[in-house]
């Protein structure tokens, strides 16, 4: 076998942590030439898919997404029927679907927190919104939502939500503005 000699400085850290390999596997060559094929083999191998990005597989396969470029869906929405278009979601129960679809059993088997998480993905996802995120008040979640469709969406948003939660049995509490969208949602005991 062919070798090469190297020569190098390495940090004090990574000198205990050649010493501690060296002793390991008996020669700093060998600690040195496995922590390389390890590299090596670790950028072959696929990364984890993140869970939204298993989430986009899903919804490719329930062929249900249509994309729609942001100027034309906020213009779609400032002039649609806010009543019947509010009537279709939630008769259809479409938010309630996709929380089913993300974590792949029926809503009555999510806890609370489960339902604000896969909430909070599918809206980001839809990119709907610019920003969504909860926090845990003790008594009550507080989900605040902002976007740029305007109030009538902030409106439609907040029905179809609070609509999801009370179909539940969940309390909750919605203050709207025209970008930014507030809502408490009280935990049962």
């Amino acid at each position: 076998m062919k070798t090469h000699r190297i020569s190098t400085t390495i940090s004090q850290r990574h000198w205990e942590l050649l010493k501690k390999y060296a002793e390991k596997f008996e020669t700093q060559q060998k600690a040195l030439e496995l922590a390389l094929e390890n590299l090596d083999n670790s950028s072959r191998q696929i990364p984890e898919l993140t869970l939204e990005e298993k989430y986009w597989m899903r919804l490719k396969r329930a062929r249900s997404l249509v994309i729609i470029e942001k100027t034309t869906f906020k213009m779609l929405i400032e002039n649609a029927d806010i009543e019947l278009l509010s009537e279709l979601f939630i008769r259809n129960k479409i938010i309630e679907y996709t929380i089913e679809l993300y974590f792949q059993k029926s809503l009555e088997e999510c806890n609370l927190k489960e339902i604000i998480n896969g909430l909070v993905v599918n809206l980001k996802i839809t990119n709907w919104v610019d920003t969504i995120d909860y926090k845990d008040c003790n008594s009550y979640y507080k989900l605040i939502i902002t976007h740029d469709f305007g109030f009538t969406f902030a409106k439609l948003l907040s029905i179809w939500i609070d609509n999801m939660f009370k179909n539940h049995g969940i309390k909750v509490e919605s203050i709207v503005s025209v970008k930014t969208i507030f809502i408490k949602i009280l935990k049962t005991d």
